[in-house]
């Protein structure tokens, strides 16, 4: 079905409203910076009741207070790794008592059908994918932008960038950031298709090949689980650069905005001027980076990514105070010092600085939702 020239998004399954039910966002261990986005695009659309969750908070809160769980990008295996079976076991549940997941990216293989630990404890799609290839070209194992190993293959990421995709009646773009190409599925409904490339469109493998791998496929589709569903996007809707995208995004999972209420914007005390002083020293550091690389399990991380994580937290520093402030300002001089004593040579990068800015993005996201729902309640 078509509504406004979006696919309709059939809710004839039993759920409760959005105004009673919350949002769980995994911004925990294997998460990269694309959650930030869906804070920016929450809170612009007025959606405050969204939980940021890190990965022990992110089972806990599989409860039925919960409408949505979403898991965005990041290093699949790590995610799959740290949910563990008994996170598997609880989404599962979750999901059957009318529950919707909705993945994105990394968060979209994760229900595929798998034999490969860690991802075979949670197959919930009968839907394969497209984009994997069991040759091993050896060329393709040098970067995790372009193939990541799994198993005896390789998953490739033949495009990178933006994408022209086509959902009912409507053609719009939105960027492909190793996300997944999916083959014609049997039991699962296809919400939306790679229509073409574009001239902005990155080739990481010979046009043929990505033609033949990407244009007409499915981007999109969706699971029936018991009660609930899986949304399961290759693409990035929710990125802030395409509007089209985000407003089929908001469509496709059923939410609706409101009137996004404004905490009262009190001036700085003493921990936010060190939390504020925090970022902008972290700032300098990462421009320090350049274009250096750092692989963090099987992702890349570089400097960019870290500023996306900085930025999240710049413009909401003003709800952030007391033992909050001094917490992320400690975890923001530790990244620092990991960022200046790393050797100029080096592509190997230590897990906790990655994982550490993350965790302190996330501590203030979640804690400004927290204030942007107590000022709505008011």
């Amino acid at each position: 079905m078509v509504a406004n020239g979006f696919i309709a998004v059939d809710r004839s399954q039993p759920t409760l409203t959005m105004a009673r039910r919350s949002v769980v966002v995994y911004a925990g261990t294997g998460s990269s910076h694309s959650w930030t986005w869906l804070a920016d695009l929450f809170e612009t659309q007025g959606i405050t009741d969204v939980r940021f969750a890190d990965t022990a908070a992110f089972t806990e809160q599989l409860t039925d207070e919960a409408k949505t769980v979403i898991i965005s990008g990041g290093d699949g295996f790590r995610i799959a790794s740290a949910i563990g079976p008994h996170g598997f076991s609880h989404l599962k549940g979750f999901i059957h008592r009318g529950g919707t997941y909705v993945g994105m990216c990394a968060g979209a293989y994760l229900p595929l059908p798998s034999s490969i630990d860690p991802f075979d404890k949670f197959n919930l799609s009968t839907t394969k994918i497209e984009n994997i290839d069991c040759e091993l070209r050896s060329s393709e194992e040098g970067s995790p932008r372009k193939a990541v190993r799994y198993g005896n293959c390789l998953i490739i990421h033949p495009v990178r960038g933006e994408v022209e995709l086509e959902a009912g009646q409507a053609i719009l773009r939105a960027p492909l950031y190793g996300g997944p190409v999916f083959k014609e599925p049997t039991a699962d409904e296809v919400l939306a298709r790679y229509r073409s490339l574009t001239d902005d469109t990155e080739l990481q493998v010979d046009r043929l090949r990505a033609d033949s791998m990407v244009v007409g496929k499915p981007a999109v589709i969706r699971t029936r689980h018991g009660h609930g569903e899986l949304l399961l996007l290759g693409p990035h809707l929710e990125h802030p650069r395409y509007p089209d995208a985000n407003s089929l995004f908001v469509k496709l999972i059923g939410m609706q905005g409101g009137s996004s209420p404004t905490p009262t914007v009190k001036s700085p005390e003493e921990p936010n001027k060190f939390l504020a002083r925090a970022l902008a020293d972290l700032k300098v550091a990462i421009l320090g980076l350049e274009n250096r690389s750092f692989l963090v399990g099987n992702k890349l991380w570089d400097g960019g990514r870290f500023l996306k994580l900085v930025n999240a937290m710049e413009s909401r520093l003003h709800t952030a105070d007391g033992s909050l402030a001094d917490e992320v300002t400690n975890s923001l001089m530790r990244v620092r010092a990991e960022i200046l004593k790393a050797k100029p040579e080096s592509l190997l990068y230590a897990d906790e600085g990655p994982d550490r800015l993350v965790e302190a993005a996330r501590l203030v996201v979640d804690n400004h939702f927290k204030v942007l729902r107590e000022s709505r309640n008011r």
